[in-house]
Formats: structure tokens, sequence, C-alpha cells
């Protein structure tokens, strides 16, 4: 975690600081998470967007707190619940994370595990909370999607692995608690 990263990222989503000091001022827990996470802890791939993972029991209040509505993204395997803050397509807030692959859903919802797990940045006056780096690779291995859909999931599993020693017993934990063991296989060099 350097400066310059940080100072990078922050800089590429000129809204995302009036967004996390609304949510801190509503008392809402949040992490970014995605390859967001992944970068501020040093993976190469700079982000296109910004994930930030809330608890479901949260949506309803940012809603309100930003004026907006969320809407429910469904696919084949995806099924979230996201907002926009300000409109900006750039920044999601998401909760209620599912995700179906082979016929079997597996809940991805934030946990007081998770929140427990959180990756604390400081950066100038301010704290960024980040998604536990092991939950966005287990994401990404559920997913593995590539380039054809416009993503990067097993190169950054393999890439971030290589410049972060991530959390192998809390990483083993999320796995067998959503019972994706079967799904993940040997994705992280070990088998589960």
């Amino acid at each position: 975690m350097n400066a310059e990263t940080t100072k990078q990222f922050i800089a590429k989503f000129p809204k995302l600081k009036s967004t996390l000091s609304l949510l801190d001022k509503s008392n809402i827990q949040w992490m970014i998470g995605g390859s967001g996470s992944l970068f501020l802890l040093g993976n190469k791939r700079v982000p296109d967007d910004v994930d930030i993972f809330i608890q479901d029991s949260d949506h309803d209040k940012v809603d309100i707190l930003f004026g907006i509505k969320s809407f429910q993204y469904t696919s084949a395997t995806e099924n979230v619940r996201n907002s926009n803050p300000d409109n900006d397509h750039s920044m999601q807030i998401t909760s209620h994370l599912a995700i179906t692959t082979n016929s079997k859903k597996y809940d991805l919802r934030i946990t007081d595990d998770v929140v427990a797990n959180r990756i604390q940045l400081p950066y100038q006056e301010r704290t960024l909370w980040l998604l536990p780096p092991e939950d966005v690779l287990l994401i990404k291995a559920l997913l593995q999607r590539g380039k054809d859909v416009g993503k990067n999931d097993i190169e950054d599993i393999t890439n971030f692995t290589k410049v972060y020693a991530i959390n192998q017993e809390y990483l083993h934990e999320r796995i067998k608690a959503i019972n994706a063991q079967d799904r993940v296989g040997d994705v992280f060099g070990t088998k589960i």
C-alpha cells in the first residue's frame, strides 16, 4: 500500500471522497471491493470503476441518503443490488450479491466476519476501508470471467497473489462457509 497509488486511485474517481464522507457521516459501514481493492493493495491493473460494498440491511438507507433508486442487476451468473451515487456510473454501491454457476447459488453478502476482516488504509485525513482481498479473489474465482466479457478474473488472481500474501486461513473459511470448494477447486494453487 503506497500513498502514490492511493492518490492515483482517488484522482481517477473525483466523486469518491464526497461519497465516502457521506456514508461515514451516516454511520454506514462500507468497503471498496473488486479491482479497486486489489489495486490499492498492490495489483498493477488500474480499475475502470469503484465497487463499494455495504451490508444488505443498509441499502435502503443509502438510496434515501443519496436520493437515488437502486436497481437489481441479474444475469445468468450474478444477482446483485446496485446504486450509482450522483448518477456516476463509475461508482457502484453494492449489496445482496449472489453468484450462480453450474446451477449452484453462492451467497456473498457482507457478514460481520467480512467486516471484521476488512483492511484499513489510512490516506491523508481519512481512512479507506477495503473489502478483504480474499473475498475479492473468491468472487473472481467463482465467476472466472475472461477478456471475452471484458474481465480479467483468473489473471487478477494470479497477478495479485504474486504481490500480496493472502490470508489462507480466512480464505479457506470463506470458501467453506459458502460451500464453494467444488467450484473454486484449486484456483488458488492448493486444493481446498
